[in-house]
């Protein structure tokens, strides 16, 4: 019975873990190449790749260990992205950025 009971215990979790889609975290870092207020995304360019992002209401955006407004998000700025995936759009859990913006 004890081991019925843990078994069922072990289902209901690993159920739970793949039924919700994105909750598999990943990150992203590099510099700020835009943030687009108005479709709230948020470009990041990485060496010779380049990254978007979709800010979202329940987004967390850092200056450094403070809580910012999405536009404190300035090109020139060194941010690291954590996200899911939701379907084929990368959407934005935290962005933390570090470093003022430079100007190109």
């Amino acid at each position: 019975m004890k081991k019925l009971l843990m078994l069922a215990c072990v289902l209901a979790i690993a159920t739970s873990a793949f039924a919700q889609p994105g909750t598999i975290k990943a990150n992203y870092s590099g510099i700020i190449e835009k943030y687009d207020a108005t479709t709230k995304t948020l470009t990041v360019k990485r060496k010779d790749k380049q990254g978007e992002f979709i800010i979202t209401d329940t987004s967390e955006v850092l200056q450094g260990k403070t809580k910012a407004d999405a536009s404190a998000l300035a090109a020139g700025q060194k941010v690291d992205v954590e996200f899911v995936m939701d379907g084929a759009k990368k959407m934005v859990v935290k962005a933390k950025v570090s470093g003022a913006a430079t100007t190109k």
